[in-house]
């Protein structure tokens, strides 16, 4: 009799579950393929049978994040006040992928990872050209990188711990639109 398997793509979850962990114990650079076996108590060829690679573990990690801004995107598209859009729904998607951002926004190998996928590229480049608006001068874009920069710190600043998400969601919006008005 074989040993029993997962259900259909269980194990993939598994890895990623184990991998999102310790992203946010010791960052992705320090992490590798050997650790998240160990942790899901398996060989590291178990790991290998899911991902090939890190970078298909980090794609996986992100893959709803980039999923929600192609949402972000065409909501904003569909609406007449596009910037106010991608503000908000940006703060919802910090707030909701907290664990992803703190494990993830900081981390060098991430920001290889980023700046290879022509999608994710893509995608940021939209976002970032719906908040500039048309012919931004420089203290709009400085502000506009203020903010998305600000954004990705709020999940690994401890001193934002204690806020709940709806008191978080309403003072990123309002200090969003503060700061990203021209």
């Amino acid at each position: 009799m074989g040993t029993p398997k997962a259900p259909r793509g269980q194990g993939r979850d598994r890895v990623v579950a184990a991998a999102l962990e310790l992203f946010a114990e010791r960052g992705v650079s320090g992490t590798s393929l050997q650790m998240i076996a160990d942790s899901l108590g398996i060989g590291k060829a178990a790991v290998y049978y899911q991902f090939k690679t890190k970078e298909g573990i980090i794609e996986a990690v992100l893959a709803p994040a980039f999923e929600r801004l192609r949402g972000i995107i065409a909501d904003a598209n569909a609406s007449p006040t596009p910037r106010d859009v991608v503000i908000t729904e940006l703060a919802d998607l910090v707030i909701a992928q907290r664990e992803v951002v703190a494990a993830l926004s900081h981390d060098p190998e991430v920001r290889r990872f980023l700046e290879t996928q022509s999608e994710a590229a893509g995608l940021l480049l939209q976002l970032s050209q719906m908040l500039l608006g048309h012919a931004p001068d420089s203290k709009h874009r400085v502000a506009v990188s203020l903010f998305g920069g600000g954004l990705a710190s709020v999940g690994v600043d401890p001193a934002l711990a204690d806020i709940d998400d709806v008191a978080l969601r309403s003072h990123l919006v309002s200090l969003g639109q503060l700061l990203l008005t021209p």
